[in-house]
């Protein structure tokens, strides 16, 4: 009796395994698997372009724009004496959006610059600067016609006309959140969906606005780290503090649902990751990517069960400061299949993943 138990268990075990790869299109955790491709040394960030087939790789005064394929650099773009922060790509690769801070500056003011890739020149640098040096402004995302930009310079959430480098929209915070800035924006991949993060010492919160109906929902959380939209504008996905002010506040990971403003996952990270820090959504929405401290993982968007595992950055001898491993970025390839993990400590991985 007990055998057939056993047998029974079993085949309910690889029925149950076989229906989880069959609805949710993924592979089960032990045999998701990443493979190291490639190590690219003194850059701190790296980007793939919307067709995969370019990275961009970002080190502290230029832009390297390499075959992903074969690691070859194609294009160097520089832009002198600054530091570069971040860069997004137009959604046809026409146009790169670069921030960057001035070097031996004063005020060390922050702009923004708009590249032609087919000339490898600069265009235009947009009309405002930005003198709050804490101030993240690399969520550089371009509207699907790549004709217009979002951006927070001057701690204002902004839709640029990338031709004029003219204002072509501003989002002021809701009343409740009256003198409070826009500390971060980010454009949803379809174009609809306009994130706004509004800070002030009395509150913060994530705002959405419906850029066809102008509808707004509010999301009261504090944003930490890193935020990113799902390939197909349904998904947002952040890092925020949870339990702040308390014994136990820490990062986690929250994905929130656009159309209804509502929660729908929180995932924990590791102890030892030291807090979630940089996060990214496969296209079909079915992985999550999370990265910490030195460390980042693979989870599933359904369970929240850590799936893989790999260690970008591995410890030096006598490193006595965190920051040099916490990763700063990750992000997908357009078709899924690879992995990009940047790190502080100036070396972005190219991983492949093997479901």
């Amino acid at each position: 009796m007990h055998g057939k138990h056993k047998c029974t268990s079993s085949v309910a075990l690889a029925l149950a395994s076989l229906l989880c790869f069959l609805c949710f299109g993924v592979a089960l955790p032990h045999s998701m698997k990443l493979s190291k491709l490639q190590t690219f040394k003194d850059v701190h960030r790296g980007y793939f372009a919307p067709d995969g087939k370019h990275t961009a790789l970002l080190g502290r005064s230029f832009v390297d724009i390499i075959d992903t394929a074969g690691g070859q650099k194609l294009v160097r773009l520089e832009q002198g004496d600054v530091t570069l922060l971040g860069i997004g790509f137009s959604p046809a690769e026409r146009w790169m959006a670069i921030a960057y801070r001035l070097n031996g500056s004063a005020s060390t003011p922050i702009k923004v610059s708009i590249w032609d890739l087919a000339s490898r020149q600069e265009r235009l640098t947009l009309p405002v600067n930005d003198d709050d040096w804490r101030r993240v402004v690399d969520d550089l995302s371009f509207s699907p016609d790549g004709g217009s930009l979002a951006s927070n310079i001057g701690g204002i959430a902004r839709l640029w006309n990338v031709a004029t480098g003219k204002e072509q929209r501003r989002f002021a915070p809701p009343k409740e959140f009256i003198g409070a800035e826009a500390e971060r924006v980010l454009l949803s991949p379809n174009g609809e969906t306009l994130a706004v993060y509004f800070s002030s010492a009395a509150a913060h919160a994530v705002v959405l606005w419906n850029l066809n109906t102008g509808e707004t929902r509010v999301l009261p959380i504090e944003l930490y780290r890193d935020w990113k939209f799902s390939s197909d504008s349904k998904l947002l996905v952040l890092t925020v503090l949870s339990q702040k002010g308390q014994p136990s506040e820490h990062s986690a990971t929250e994905i929130w649902k656009v159309a209804t403003g509502q929660r729908e996952k929180v995932i924990e990270v590791p102890r030892e990751w030291r807090g979630a820090y940089t996060v990214a959504l496969a296209p079909d929405s079915n992985l999550v990517a999370i990265g910490g401290f030195k460390k980042f993982g693979l989870f599933s968007v359904q369970s929240g069960e850590l799936l893989v595992t790999e260690t970008h950055h591995g410890s030096k001898f006598l490193e006595d400061s965190e920051l040099p491993g916490q990763l700063n970025r990750l992000e997908f390839s357009p078709d899924g299949k690879m992995l990009l993990s940047s790190g502080d400590d100036q070396t972005v991985q190219l991983w492949r993943l093997n479901l």
